[in-house]
């Protein structure tokens, strides 16, 4: 790791999808280490939401209205970024839409807009990114999926979606050589999100068996951090520790 970018205070973090669930609890987190935070969304009062849940201590953050499913707006949020803050130092894919369908409801129209969503907006974002991420010996962490491992019924774009940002994790790699870039992927099983109570209710899957979402944003820390560099470039399935949570 580059001591100059990740030992300084000031220190850059994009993190999609801040406004709930995984990307707010990292969103907090990473402010309570005092990293200065880019914080994307849909909706800009949830982001504010976030950001009021910063210690006193924490660095400002950046709100960025934004939708990944428009990909073209991505280079304009890293100008944005480097124009706010002056550098980044990580981007953290955590945003995702997971639309229920069957096999045979499956359309084109789903197809497209969730893999717009979940793989291109994220790739995009990265590719805008990549001299800065070159020039700070940056790192990306890309939050899949189980379902890119173990597909779930009815979430067919959903699945494919994330097998395709499990790739993107390898193709970082593939191409950084000596640049000092790192790329991680994340594969949770279910996070107590507002996503996963959209889908199924407490009765039909109890919180005790999902995932927290603070225990995600350790994991994502870790990994910028440089505690988990044994992981580079390979999916890492996160699922609850079953004797733990009794």
């Amino acid at each position: 790791m580059n001591d100059e970018a990740m030992n300084t205070v000031e220190r850059v973090a994009i993190i999609t999808g801040a406004g709930s669930g995984v990307g707010r609890a990292t969103a907090i987190r990473f402010a309570e280490e005092g990293w200065r935070c880019a914080l994307l969304g849909r909706t800009e009062s949830k982001l504010a939401s976030t950001a009021a849940d910063f210690p006193e201590s924490a660095p400002a953050p950046l709100l960025i209205e934004c939708d990944l499913g428009r990909a073209e707006e991505m280079p304009a949020v890293i100008q944005q970024t480097l124009g706010h803050f002056g550098r980044i130092d990580a981007i953290l894919n955590i945003a995702g839409v997971a639309p229920q369908a069957t096999i045979a409801d499956t359309d084109a129209s789903l197809m497209r807009s969730t893999l717009d969503q979940n793989l291109v907006g994220p790739t995009v974002l990265v590719a805008a990114a990549w001299p800065e991420l070159i020039k700070r010996r940056g790192a990306v962490v890309n939050v899949s999926s189980m379902s890119s491992i173990d597909p779930f019924h009815h979430f067919t774009a959903y699945a494919a979606s994330k097998s395709g940002l499990d790739s993107l994790t390898r193709s970082i790699m593939a191409e950084a050589a000596d640049t000092g870039i790192r790329a991680f992927t994340l594969n949770p099983g279910a996070v107590e999100t507002p996503l996963l109570r959209s889908l199924v209710d407490q009765k039909t899957f109890p919180t005790e068996l999902a995932l927290a979402p603070r225990a995600v944003a350790e994991e994502i820390l870790g990994c910028i951090e440089g505690s988990r560099d044994h992981r580079i470039g390979q999916s890492y399935p996160m699922l609850v520790d079953h004797d733990q949570s009794t």
